[in-house]
């Protein structure tokens, strides 16, 4: 499938949400249809299309609000990409399907996805921990995982996204990571003039932002991490004895635009 322009972004009112959650989603929606925020989306994209090339596999989860940018993902060498989504999707998404989920409560089976995209999904998230180990819980050992993810400890907390979604320091999520099993992981900061929304054109400024992000300085206003998942994470261990003993289910999502369903592998001999 060709990639589509990312356009403007329309994140609809989720399904069952808290108030919390409500506002998280309105201004990231508000932020995203800004030029900063469509800067960003068009520099991720770009890396995205890069990491995502590298999953194989059956299947490939995108979780995050912004419908457009899962185009991103259309050279995946996956059989089935599904976006779960905070609301039902404005517009049909070609030949990916998608569902109403909330990240910390997946009705996926364990250990049964090759690959997830978190794009900006643990900003809105309740528990953003609760999320990660709700996503390292599907991922079977592997499998591939890319998070983008605003940068608290950048000038970001200036802008008007600040008190109002949750993101975590990428230090923070390697930590995550590395005790739910995952190893390889690879940071990369980005954004470091479009934070605030400011029209920061100067060649002064281009040449101070493009030598931070060569320089790979911790303050970029945004991140992405990537990682694979190499054994099941302590906290998933009593959750594998259980997968090794019960027949796994498949996807089956009430209320989703397309009716999913997923066969997962046998988890027993890994891939």
């Amino acid at each position: 499938m060709p990639s589509q322009p990312l356009g403007t972004p329309g994140i609809a009112k989720p399904c069952g949400a808290g108030a919390p959650e409500r506002d998280a989603l309105a201004a990231l929606s508000d932020w995203f249809a800004q030029d900063s925020g469509q800067a960003l989306l068009r520099r991720e994209a770009e890396l995205i299309r890069e990491r995502v090339r590298r999953f194989h596999g059956d299947s490939m989860l995108w979780l995050g609000p912004v419908e457009q940018a899962v185009a991103a993902t259309s050279r995946c060498m996956v059989r089935m990409r599904l976006h779960g989504a905070p609301a039902a999707p404005a517009s049909p998404l070609g030949d990916v399907s998608a569902c109403v989920v909330a990240p910390a409560s997946l009705p996926i089976a364990s250990h049964s996805v090759d690959g997830v995209v978190v794009h900006h999904g643990l900003e809105y998230a309740r528990d953003p921990r609760a999320a990660i180990r709700e996503v390292a819980r599907v991922i079977r050992p592997g499998g591939r995982l890319l998070v983008c993810c605003f940068n608290p400890l950048s000038l970001w907390r200036l802008g008007p996204l600040h008190g109002r979604v949750r993101p975590v320091t990428a230090w923070r999520l390697s930590d995550w990571l590395a005790v739910l099993g995952f190893r390889d992981s690879q940071t990369r900061y980005l954004n470091y003039r479009a934070t605030l929304n400011l029209k920061l054109t100067h060649p002064r400024w281009k040449r101070l932002s493009d030598w931070l992000e060569r320089k790979q300085a911790p303050v970029g206003g945004a991140y992405m991490t990537f990682a694979i998942k190499e054994a099941f994470g302590a906290t998933t261990q009593g959750q594998e004895v259980a997968a090794r003993t019960a027949p796994m289910p498949a996807l089956s999502v009430p209320g989703a635009a397309k009716l999913v369903a997923f066969s997962p592998r046998s988890t027993h001999g890994g891939r």
